[in-house]
């Protein structure tokens, strides 16, 4: 089984002076979370890993219809990416569960928001290898290149989740 420190708000999390871990459908989440809010090119050792999101929606002048399909265009490449990283993971031997592996997306959705015309909020909906749906959601903003920190329950990171 592999894991990955557990952040929340952008930090790491400590607990009785220990660093927690996430792992199966959690480390999934996570991972999902990380490929989408990293630009492509911030990590130099892994100038590939992140997406192109930020940077297909800061000051974009098109249609909101029309960013909508790059966003999730760009959000479907990273997902892809992740599943290819997986896989690499797997065939270095490395232990990873059935919960941790990405098997299908069932559905990104990216709607403005009606409150904040620059801000999308975003929905991920995907199934684990072990058969386990996951959703995870974040608000990405049109003006600035951060992402908008929306607190939610149990592991995170950059937004929030649910596994059913």
């Amino acid at each position: 089984m592999s894991f990955d420190l557990q952040i929340i708000n952008g930090d790491l999390v400590i607990k009785n002076g220990n660093l927690q871990t996430v792992e199966d459908s959690g480390k999934l989440i996570q991972d999902i979370l990380k490929i989408c809010l990293s630009d492509v090119g911030s990590n130099p050792l892994h100038p590939g890993y992140g997406s192109f999101l930020s940077r297909s929606i800061v000051g974009n002048p098109a249609k909101s219809s029309v960013i909508v399909q790059i966003a999730q265009a760009q959000i479907n490449t990273c997902l892809t990416n992740l599943q290819q990283l997986q896989q690499l993971q797997i065939k270095s031997l490395q232990k990873v569960t059935a919960d941790e592996q990405l098997a299908a997306i069932l559905g990104i959705s990216v709607t403005r928001s009606s409150s904040d015309p620059r801000l999308f909020n975003i929905k991920i909906k995907c199934m684990t290898k072990g058969f386990k749906p996951i959703t995870t959601s974040f608000n990405a903003s049109t003006i600035w290149k951060i992402f908008y920190i929306m607190q939610g329950m149990g592991v995170n990171f950059y937004g929030k989740h649910s596994q059913h």
